[in-house]
């Protein structure tokens, strides 16, 4: 289990992602400009709602119960929600876990329960915030992304508050480090509070847009295909490749590690593969995906659903690990095979030579990711015969693995 602090549940804000996007879907750009540039609805958009939820913010954060355990704070980790986020920090970073605050970063409601801001600090925030708003409505971009912009003026508050938030808690907190899995934003206040902001990822990285990527200290991700992305573009991060322990034993264990929707996984196709281990006398290992574990409200907004994984193929003779994360499965079984779904664990099963093996899966879009998973693993049933040649045969075990790492 985690050493770090146990997290509550909390409402989430605005620049939560499912939501921008369905903000996207719901409102095409054409609707958004219609009747916003008429110097009313500019004044509107751009002080008087803005400077609402400011105030609002400013209320609100009297009715929040406050952090009662005082104390001195070395590390601060903006989390996604999901659990298992904050689990790699400690593969890289030597934390005192007395001297944490866990935030889940998108929620007001959660940095409120933390720092109870002036007005004063909030009110020069908003007027900067604003005069760089109006300097970027200024470029000439699209009416579309004009449009957009209008219709988004809820993150000059937003950005407002927490650049806020930074600012006022680095005067208690000054020698602190910021940990960010994802969070942008977030992110963004804290560099400018000139704090040392590092990026976590908790999975395999999308390629991005290098004019709004955070100025991290540093950045951690799952394999060297993504670090050498990071240093071609241009990035001046830091960039570290979490750790891997080489397994030198490979016993004829076998983990699947599950997807985190049904509708990628192929009940035939999985049992087919399952069918050949077994014919081989490999035991084999079933490991939920990490989102199988996620909070109730958490599964609520992104609309995770419970998996019975018994009413899509057998699972009567799998056993179920219930480790904390790839890394702990890997080291416990000393597997020679491991199985997914695009997943982080078949890199980290690479990076411990370890084959893995992907599943065909037709909703994966891999456009924008970096890490190359079909040709660092074995795919099935494409490669059905190179995965039966070395269950009749393990001698080409080791060229297998360079092969996957090189190809």
């Amino acid at each position: 289990m985690s050493n770090f602090p146990s997290v509550s549940s909390t409402q989430k804000w605005v620049l939560n992602d499912s939501r921008i996007d369905k903000f996207l879907n719901e409102n095409p750009p054409e609707n958004l400009t219609k009747n916003n540039f008429f110097f009313l609805t500019r004044i509107l958009y751009i002080y008087v709602i803005p400077f609402s939820r400011v105030i609002f913010y400013y209320l609100k954060q009297f009715f929040i119960s406050g952090n009662k355990n005082k104390k001195m704070i070395t590390s601060l980790i903006l989390h996604s929600g999901r659990g298992y986020d904050n689990n790699n920090i400690q593969k890289f970073f030597q934390i005192n876990t007395n001297e944490v605050y866990l935030i889940y970063a998108f929620s007001l409601t959660d940095y409120m329960k933390y720092e109870k801001l002036s007005i004063f600090i909030l009110l020069r925030n908003l007027a900067k915030a604003i005069a760089d708003y109006k300097s970027v409505l200024t470029m000439k971009f699209p009416d579309e992304i004009i449009g957009i912009l209008y219709d988004n003026t809820a993150n000059i508050s937003v950005f407002t508050y927490l650049i806020s938030f930074f600012q006022q808690f680095k005067e208690t907190h000054p020698g602190c480090t910021v940990y960010s899995s994802g969070a942008t934003l977030p992110s963004h206040a804290a560099i400018l509070s000139e704090y040392r902001t590092i990026n976590i990822y908790h999975g395999l990285m999308d390629r991005i847009n290098l004019s709004t990527f955070p100025e991290y200290d540093s950045v951690c991700v799952y394999s060297y295909d993504e670090k050498r992305y990071f240093e071609n573009i241009g990035v001046t991060s830091k960039v570290y490749v979490y750790p891997a322990i080489k397994n030198k034993l490979h016993n004829k264990n076998v983990i699947l590690f599950m997807a985190d929707d049904a509708s990628r996984v192929d009940s035939k196709e999985l049992s087919d593969l399952i069918y050949q281990f077994k014919l081989h006398g490999h035991s084999i290992f079933m490991k939920m995906h990490p989102l199988h574990n996620a909070s109730r409200e958490f599964k609520s907004e992104y609309e995770v659903e419970d998996i019975v994984w018994n009413n899509i193929f057998d699972t009567s003779e799998l056993e179920i690990l219930s480790g904390e994360d790839a890394t702990f499965a890997l080291k416990e079984k000393q597997p020679s095979f491991v199985v997914g779904w695009d997943s982080t664990a078949l890199c980290e099963a690479l990076n411990s030579n370890v084959i893995p093996i992907i599943m065909s899966d037709s909703s994966r879009d891999s456009s924008l990711g970096v890490y190359p998973s079909e040709r660092r693993s074995l795919l099935w049933p494409v490669e059905c015969n190179i995965i039966k040649n070395l269950l009749l045969n393990y001698s080409s075990y080791e060229d297998t693995i360079y092969m996957l790492k090189t190809r």
